[in-house]
């Protein structure tokens, strides 16, 4: 089982950090441990992917972020969500009883494309510690976009790699109803949260003038 706890990363600059999008989380889901990792995590932690995180700093804060996601959740396990989506409902208690999920980045627009933004995970779990060990090999992380090199795009090639057979892979809209293509869904299932892709459109100002009620 997946541990009842909520990572959430933003390192940078941390007077544009969205809280306003990360209260949402706690607002729907009080019983679950909220656990925010910023800077000073990203200093004081022995990263085994710190020459990586160093490396992509300047190039790509959500690809440090990414590197940082892979770690933690083999540490602690839990369920990591991107600082820029918004809860819209509680999660329900099914998402935890899994050993391993995440959701499709979208079927449409991203076929066969896996989310990182939005991955659950019991601790110890071997798929990150082969990322993690994977990525420490590659002679740089810089040689491509983030999302290429140690995100969504890695860690879709991880899960082919590994093949877990514990893996639950939901759709997109629980998590991701609209994509950045403009792609939504318009369905009657759940939508858990919306994204608001915030380094993709670097609307970081915009979205911490939203008010979420």
């Amino acid at each position: 089982m997946i541990p009842k706890l909520l990572h959430i990363i933003w390192v940078g600059d941390q007077s544009k950090r969205p809280d306003n999008c990360i209260d949402t989380w706690r607002k729907f889901n009080p019983d679950l441990q909220i656990r925010i990792w910023g800077n000073d995590d990203l200093r004081n932690h022995r990263w085994p992917n710190a020459a990586q995180m160093q490396e992509m700093w300047s190039k790509e804060l959500n690809g440090v972020a990414d590197l940082m996601r892979w770690q933690f959740l083999y540490w602690y396990g839990g369920f990591a969500v991107d600082a820029d989506s918004v809860c819209v409902r509680p999660l329900d208690a099914e998402l935890f009883d899994c050993d391993l999920f995440t959701c499709w980045e979208n079927e449409l627009a991203a076929p066969g494309l896996m989310a990182a933004g939005y991955v659950g995970a019991r601790p110890g779990h071997p798929l990150f510690k082969k990322m993690v060990d994977d990525i420490r090999r590659l002679p740089t992380v810089c040689n491509d976009r983030a999302w290429k090199t140690v995100g969504p795009l890695r860690f879709t090639q991880a899960v082919h790699e590994f093949k877990p057979n514990d893996l639950t892979v939901f759709p997109s809209h629980y998590f991701i109803p609209r994509h950045h293509s403009g792609q939504t869904y318009t369905g009657s299932g759940r939508v858990y949260a919306k994204q608001f892709w915030g380094s993709t459109f670097n609307n970081y100002e915009s979205l911490r003038a939203l008010e979420f009620n």
